[in-house]
């Protein structure tokens, strides 16, 4: 595979199930149609076995080939920042508690060029395949830490609940932990009119009727609006690890993180490793 030609995934993805590079394909066309409705009733859309079983064990057994190289990440963090809040709520009230983020992080720089993981990333057909869901352009970033990563928990690790900073995310599971490891979620918890503040205080109190628990087989994709819906990965328990790869996107091509957020993902702004194919397109700094 030359540094520009797109990656062959055929026998990693299961494209009879999902054929997403054939445009002229119905089953593509019934795909998108029905991922935009999943989207719209409950801002998520699911894509079992998007792997094939052989996929699932190749990218499996290389992440786990990979795990001396995960960057550990303990982090606190507030679901709305503090200077947006009513300041007469009191020291104890959930949103005056900061929120756990406990894991193990792949970055992409530890995935080179052999890796399966990057193949799928680095494909031709996911972007214009969500791209016709989002109705949306969509790019793969240049970032050579972010562009995708794998995360890791077991033993307790979770990430508490949260909004994301996208407006959507793709998560493929490549492993299930032994216990725990739920995705929990409000569906459409908040809009650009209203940010919620009653759904999420009953949510962190323990009392909303709302939160929807997902157990996912491992080799599902997952298209998700983690900027509109609070979410969290329950507590994971046993050794084995949960394990989820995470590809990033944006609106045009060649988007970088700054070091910042480098840092923080990957503990070094210095790649071990820079994609000929995605650095060709890096020309944007965020």
């Amino acid at each position: 595979m030359s540094a520009m030609q797109a990656p062959d995934v055929s026998h990693l993805v299961d494209l009879d199930r999902y054929p997403i590079d054939d445009l002229e394909s119905p089953k593509r066309r019934a795909l998108i149609e029905n991922a935009k409705a999943s989207l719209r009733e409950n801002g998520l859309a699911f894509f079992p076995g998007f792997l094939t079983k052989k996929g699932l064990a190749t990218c499996v057994a290389e992440a786990e080939s990979l795990k001396g190289k995960a960057y550990p990440r303990d982090l606190l963090r507030f679901i709305y920042p503090q200077d947006t809040l009513d300041p007469s709520l009191p020291a104890d009230h959930p949103f005056r508690k900061p929120q756990p983020l406990v894991q193990r992080m792949l970055p992409a720089d530890v995935f080179d060029g052999a890796s399966e993981l990057r193949k799928i990333y680095e494909w031709g057909g996911l972007p214009p395949f969500f791209a016709e869901i989002l109705g949306q352009s969509v790019h793969q970033i240049a970032d050579p830490f972010l562009s995708l990563a794998v995360i890791m928990m077991n033993n307790g690790q979770t990430h508490d609940w949260h909004f994301d900073g996208n407006d959507w995310v793709v998560t493929l599971l490549l492993q299930r932990p032994e216990k725990g490891g739920e995705f929990e979620f409000v569906p459409h918890t908040r809009d650009k009119d209203n940010p919620g503040l009653d759904r999420v205080e009953a949510v962190l109190r323990g009392t909303s009727d709302e939160v929807i628990s997902v157990s996912q087989d491992a080799g599902t994709l997952v298209l998700f609006y983690g900027d509109q819906s609070v979410h969290r990965v329950a507590p994971c328990h046993g050794e084995r690890d949960r394990m989820v790869a995470t590809f990033s996107y944006d609106n045009a091509p060649g988007f970088v993180f700054n070091e910042k957020v480098q840092m923080n993902a990957s503990g070094r702004t210095t790649p071990l490793y820079v994609s000929p194919r995605l650095s060709a397109t890096a020309s944007t700094a965020g």
